[in-house]
C-alpha cells in the first residue's frame, strides 16, 4: 500500500491538533501510509520572540534526531532560528535531511508553519541537505511543456524519485479562449506516487470546474492521470515523485 489518493483539497479547512511533548506546536496530518507509516504533515510552530531573547544561549527544546526515518523540509510560512548553526531560515527554504541527522534547536520569532514529508530508513536514498534558499536556484525548462520550468530540489539514487520547485507562466489568454477544450497535456507519473503542495497562484481544472490556490495539498497513485490545468496568473507548487513505499 502507500498513502491514500486523493485529489486537491485545502488544508486550511483542516484543524491542527497539538503535538505531544512539543509545547507550542501543532501538525495536521495530510496523507499517512499505514503499511509503512510515512506520512506527510503541515506543522504550526507558534511566535516565541520573547524566548528567543530571553534563552537564545540555552534553548529549552532539545535537538532534533529522527533515528529511522528521513525528512524533507519545505518552510512554508515564517522564520526559523537554527541556535545550533546561528542562521535563520525564512519562507522558501528547503532541507533533506537522513536518519540519525542533528538539527536545531529551533526558535520561531514570527511564528512558522513548515510542510514535511516523512519516510522510513530503507525507502528512500537522497543527499544529505540542510535548510538552503531555492530561490538562488535557477529556473531550467521542463523538455516537453512550453511554459513550465522546474528546480530540482534533491534526487533519489535508490528509486529514481525526487524533489522539486515548478512553474508554470501565466496562460490567461489560452484559459479564456480554451476553457471547454484545453489543449496543453494530461500529467502522468506511470510508475511514481506524486504529492503536491501549491505555493503560489491559481490552479484551475477545467474537466471538474475547480479552481486551487496556495495552501491545497494532493496525493496522486501511479499512473494517475490529472489535469489538464489553467494558471491564470502564473503558479508554483512543490511537487514529490516517488516509488511506491514497499
Amino acid at each position: 500500500m502507500s498513502k491514500p489518493v486523493t485529489n486537491f483539497v485545502d488544508t486550511e479547512v483542516m484543524p491542527y491538533s497539538p503535538i505531544k511533548n512539543a509545547p507550542g506546536q501543532y501538525e495536521k496530518i495530510l496523507a499517512k501510509d499505514p503499511d509503512t507509516g510515512a506520512y506527510t504533515r503541515l506543522i504550526l510552530s507558534q511566535p516565541d520572540l520573547d524566548e528567543a531573547i530571553r534563552a537564545y544561549d540555552s534553548p529549552s527544546n532539545k535537538m532534533l534526531i529522527h533515528e529511522d526515518e528521513w525528512e524533507e523540509v519545505y518552510s512554508f510560512f515564517g522564520t526559523l532560528i537554527d541556535t545550533r548553526l546561528n542562521r535563520t531560515f525564512k519562507e522558501g527554504y528547503f532541507a533533506c535531511r537522513p536518519p540519525r541527522m542533528k538539527h536545531g534547536p529551533f526558535f520561531h520569532p514570527t511564528g512558522a508553519v513548515s510542510y514535511e514529508v516523512k519516510t522510513p530508513e530503507h525507502l528512500w536514498n537522497k543527499p544529505e541537505l540542510e535548510f538552503f534558499d531555492t530561490e538562488v536556484l535557477p529556473w531550467k525548462p521542463v523538455k516537453g511543456f512550453e511554459g513550465i520550468y522546474e528546480k530540482i530540489l534533491c534526487s533519489d539514487t535508490k528509486s529514481g524519485g525526487f524533489t522539486r520547485l515548478v512553474l508554470f507562466q501565466p496562460d490567461l489568454n489560452e484559459c479564456i479562449q480554451n476553457y471547454a477544450n484545453p489543449q496543453n497535456k494530461i500529467f502522468v507519473y506511470e510508475k511514481m506516487w506524486v504529492e503536491i503542495m501549491i505555493l503560489k497562484g491559481i490552479v484551475i481544472e477545467p474537466g471538474i470546474n475547480k479552481t486551487y490556490k496556495r495552501g491545497y495539498y494532493g496525493c496522486f497513485a501511479p499512473g494517475t492521470k490529472r489535469g489538464p490545468y489553467f494558471y491564470p496568473n502564473g503558479a508554483i507548487w512543490l511537487e514529490t515523485v516517488y516509488a511506491p513505499l514497499s
